[in-house]
């Protein structure tokens, strides 16, 4: 792979509302597969921190619109931006081709784009490769939900503003390793549905592992925010619900008052050097104190014995491709689970593809017992998970997959 830096200036311009000069505000292009691909490199005169941050537009957007990470965080925090330029993709909402992101949640053309972007601006900078970070707006908060499952071995962690995975580009979220995320969303956006939010925070708690009941914040005519703190291994979810926000990519009714400067607190606690469980895919604990499973994609039976979860991508609440299900890449894996309550008791646990055509296995054990079950998958799956207890008074102590490493 050849990677040509084929032009550059320097924008001549200064933000209306900053007082720094940037040391280096460049629009810069380099040549990949044979593509020429550009990006802003935003550097504050004040380069306090070598962290990186990218900051991904929304589909037919543009990289000089500085969306949603704005420039004076970087100049009041010290640190780079990058604001890449998306390739053009087909969006049927758009009714054709726009710049826009390949957030199909495989690695594609855009990650080795980012990869490239990284080996350039560490030959100009010392950046610290454990403190980058990706944010995005839109279908850029798409493409940050694809990272997260495809490069969280290169980005500490990630912030999305009005995005998640519909449509065309489904929710796949398994990755290496756990990873901490926000996510703010406005309660009138009805173009990346906000009505769509609860299952795309089901999904994220699971794969991170996250205590289910969160801790709640109400700020009137401002936000609800959630904070799911992070269980054994994993890292935390943070939710923002913003009053009166619509489909955009800044709100100032966060607590810091700017949405990119809450996503950069948020983001900037974390490095890639923090431990974690990287085996831990799903934590799916329906016994939490508090936690109400049928609020959560949970179809629980009238006598709290039968919980299934998952359900048909072609069900009436498949609402925009999106919907509660266990998603595993192909692999090895181990589900663990330890029951308390009467030893005389069994529980029953059955995993299956989503079509219900396969059953990857069916379990029974004594309450009691710490259990162990290795199964695999050989392609990426979309499964139903249901358990049958003896009794409702047995209660979970741990549910969750671990991949077999």
């Amino acid at each position: 792979m050849m990677i040509h830096r084929f032009w550059s200036f320097l924008f001549v311009f200064l933000l209306s509302c900053s007082v720094w000069a940037a040391r280096e505000d460049t629009l810069y292009t380099l040549t990949l597969c044979g593509k020429i691909r550009g990006y802003v490199l935003y550097v504050p005169d004040s380069l306090e921190r070598p962290a990186l941050v990218f900051s991904l537009h929304g589909a037919a957007g543009h990289a000089t619109d500085r969306s949603p990470f704005r420039t004076t965080v970087a100049d009041e925090q010290g640190c780079i931006v990058v604001y890449p330029q998306g390739d053009e993709q087909f969006f049927p909402v758009f009714g054709g081709r726009v710049p826009g992101w390949n957030a199909s949640g495989e690695p594609n053309a855009d990650l080795e784009f980012f990869k490239a972007i990284i080996e350039e601006v560490a030959l100009r900078y010392p950046i610290d490769r454990s403190r980058i970070y990706c944010c995005g707006f839109s279908n850029g908060g798409m493409m940050t939900y694809s990272n997260a499952g495809t490069a969280a071995d290169i980005f500490a962690a990630f912030a999305s503003i009005s995005g998640f995975p519909l449509n065309e580009f489904h929710h796949r979220p398994m990755g290496v390793r756990p990873v901490p995320f926000l996510h703010i969303h406005g309660k009138n956006d009805g173009f990346v549905k906000y009505a769509c939010m609860p299952v795309i925070c089901d999904n994220m708690v699971a794969r991170n592992g996250c205590f289910p009941v969160p801790e709640i914040k109400v700020e009137s005519g401002k936000y609800r925010r959630q904070i799911y703190k992070a269980g054994p291994g994993g890292f935390p979810f943070v939710y923002y619900e913003i009053d009166g926000m619509g489909h955009s990519d800044f709100t100032d009714r966060t607590p810091e008052g700017n949405s990119a400067l809450t996503m950069w607190n948020f983001m900037s606690r974390y490095a890639l050097t923090d431990s974690c469980d990287s085996t831990l895919k799903w934590r799916l604990n329906v016994d939490t104190k508090g936690f109400r499973p049928e609020k959560h994609g949970w179809t629980v039976s009238s006598d709290s014995i039968r919980f299934s979860y998952g359900i048909s991508s072609q069900e009436p609440l498949a609402d925009n491709n999106v919907y509660p299900a266990l998603t595993l890449e192909k692999g090895d894996y181990m589900l663990c689970f330890e029951a308390t309550g009467d030893k005389e008791h069994n529980i029953h646990v059955c995993m299956e593809t989503l079509d219900g055509h396969s059953v990857l296995f069916y379990k029974s054990a004594p309450v009691g017992q710490k259990v162990m079950i290795p199964f695999s998958v050989f392609d990426y799956t979309e499964c139903r998970l249901t358990i049958v207890k003896t009794s409702a008074s047995d209660k979970f102590l741990d549910f969750s997959v671990h991949a077999v490493i």
